[in-house]
């Protein structure tokens, strides 16, 4: 597997490739490879080769903004997602390149970015609207990674410091209520459909719904009572100017390696499963190898809330709930967050483990005085 952002692979034949900008001609960049039988080795000989493409060859004094975006993503185009790669050019066409595209990298400076980030913040770039403090840093981090990318490459990226980034505001996240998750789980077990079966599949395991989307009937090791998470379904930007529609559904890895997870199965999930058993290749959503994809299944899960009068609820709100529930029956946060498949527990305790009152006033009745009061 490609490590990520840096153009470094392992090859079938158990050596390392790591490929590189060796000079340009007429403003294209021309790679060469070098090889070796680790990834630390091959990582020095490929900084050491850089350091001697860069003094090979003149870079312009007055490569535009654009130009060097453009190298960076033929640089990363084989070692990201295709989902990634994706969004990167979308990034790059509706927000970087219209606003500093044409402008030499030398004449960036503090005061251009934060006048940038500013008029993202007020309106949005090419919306009316303004957009959110998470999607304008999140602009500004695909800019960094594009101006650290031309520093290292010789091109005149003069550090930027004091940049002035949008306070981001805490999403207030919803969970379902004792009463509502008490509904779901009653209307599933006294369903039959792959729809529901598929619910009540997210809400005892906590798997995003693209993965839920992905999941086959190989996946499921009924006699081991296990799940192997491999592959998600989502819907990205379709890239091909000849396309006819603007987006595609791709069959793909997971969000990220600790996707890659294996999540024990409850019994009774085990024997509601066996009862709808397919074939390896088949979907657990659909029965058959056709696969369903995220929109289509959140359409249908809620109007599944709203044939049984649930209150509504986002399908995410299932994979917090299963968080919280976990940490309220004294789950271990460690083997939660491998469950959840997050690359930390950090990252469970601050956005996945949201306290009930319940709870809340549970640890408060721990707390006692340790001296008997007079009265008593």
């Amino acid at each position: 597997m490609p490590r990520k952002g840096e153009n470094i692979y392992k090859r079938k034949d158990g050596r390392w490739e790591a490929r590189f900008i060796r000079r340009y001609e007429n403003g294209r960049a021309k790679y060469r490879s070098v090889y070796a039988d680790t990834y630390l080795e091959v990582k020095r000989k490929r900084q050491e080769e850089i350091a001697k493409a860069a003094a090979s060859f003149p870079i312009p004094g007055h490569t535009a903004l654009s130009e060097i975006t453009r190298l960076w993503l033929a640089d990363i185009g084989e070692s990201v997602k295709e989902s990634t790669y994706t969004r990167y050019v979308r990034i790059a066409e509706n927000y970087l390149t219209p606003e500093l595209g044409d402008i030499p990298v030398s004449e960036i400076d503090t005061a251009r970015i934060n006048a940038f980030i500013q008029k993202l913040s007020d309106n949005g770039g090419m919306r009316k609207k303004g957009l959110s403090p998470k999607t304008v840093r999140d602009i500004l981090c695909i800019l960094k990674t594009i101006w650290a990318f031309g520093a290292s490459h010789e091109f005149p990226c003069h550090e930027l410091k004091d940049i002035r980034l949008p306070e981001r505001k805490k999403r207030k996240i919803r969970i379902l209520n004792e009463n509502s998750r008490k509904q779901i789980e009653q209307k599933l077990l006294n369903s039959e459909d792959t729809t529901s079966l598929g619910i009540l599949f997210a809400v005892f395991t906590g798997v995003r719904i693209g993965e839920l989307c992905g999941l086959r009937w190989g996946d499921i090791d009924l006699i081991n009572k296990v799940v192997h998470i491999c592959r998600t379904v989502e819907r990205i930007d379709d890239l091909d100017p000849a396309a006819v529609r603007k987006t595609k559904v791709i069959v793909t890895e997971p969000k990220t390696e600790n996707s890659f997870r294996d999540i024990p199965l409850q019994d009774f999930l085990v024997d509601r499963l066996m009862k709808h058993c397919c074939g390896d290749d088949c979907y657990l959503l659909t029965g058959n190898t056709h696969y369903t994809e995220p929109h289509s299944c959140y359409v249908r899960y809620r109007r599944f809330l709203e044939k049984n009068g649930i209150e509504e609820n986002t399908f995410h709100a299932l994979r917090h709930t299963f968080a919280t529930k976990c940490v309220e029956k004294g789950f271990d946060i460690k083997s939660l967050s491998e469950i959840l498949g997050h690359s930390s527990v950090t990252t469970t305790m601050a956005f996945y483990v949201h306290p009930t009152m319940e709870m809340k006033r549970d640890q408060m009745q721990r707390l006692t005085p340790s001296v008997v009061s007079p009265s008593e």
